[in-house]
Formats: structure tokens, sequence, C-alpha cells
């Protein structure tokens, strides 16, 4: 499975965002940055660790670490137990 990059996880959280009614100010506001930060990780596409994971617990998301590797990959969805 392709891993996303750091644009498209961006663009998740900020569509997570929008659905749920913030602007780029509550955003940054709920996520302890400044609203210079925001606009600057969206502009550019390019964040910290510790920015991104802000900005997602601020929408309700968090980032996980999975395994890489199919057989665990299928425990995991119920497919072989």
């Amino acid at each position: 499975m392709p891993q996303p990059t750091v644009h498209e996880l961006i663009q998740q959280i900020l569509d997570a965002a929008r659905e749920q009614g913030m602007d780029q100010q509550q955003l940054a506001e709920l996520a302890g940055l400044s609203t210079g930060t925001v606009s600057r990780i969206k502009q550019q596409t390019d964040a910290s660790y510790s920015s991104l994971s802000k900005l997602a617990a601020a929408v309700g998301l968090r980032f996980t670490l999975t395994a890489d590797n199919d057989f665990v990959a299928d425990v995991e969805l119920g497919r072989l137990f």
C-alpha cells in the first residue's frame, strides 16, 4: 500500500476542518499554532511532525503506525481469523 505524501496528509486534515465548519483561524487556535504557521503549511505543503500532529488532533484525527506486512494487515482487517 503506498504511503501518503505530506501534501496528502495536510489535505486530509484541511478537508476534515472544512467538513467541521472550521476556518483557518479556528483550526490554528485549536491546534495551538499561529495562523501564519497554518498558512505556511498550506502553501508550502511541508510541516513538522509536531505541527501535523497538532493539526490532526484539532480535527479529531491522529497518526498511527501499522506494520508494513500483508499478513499482519490481513489479520488486523479480520481476513484470516
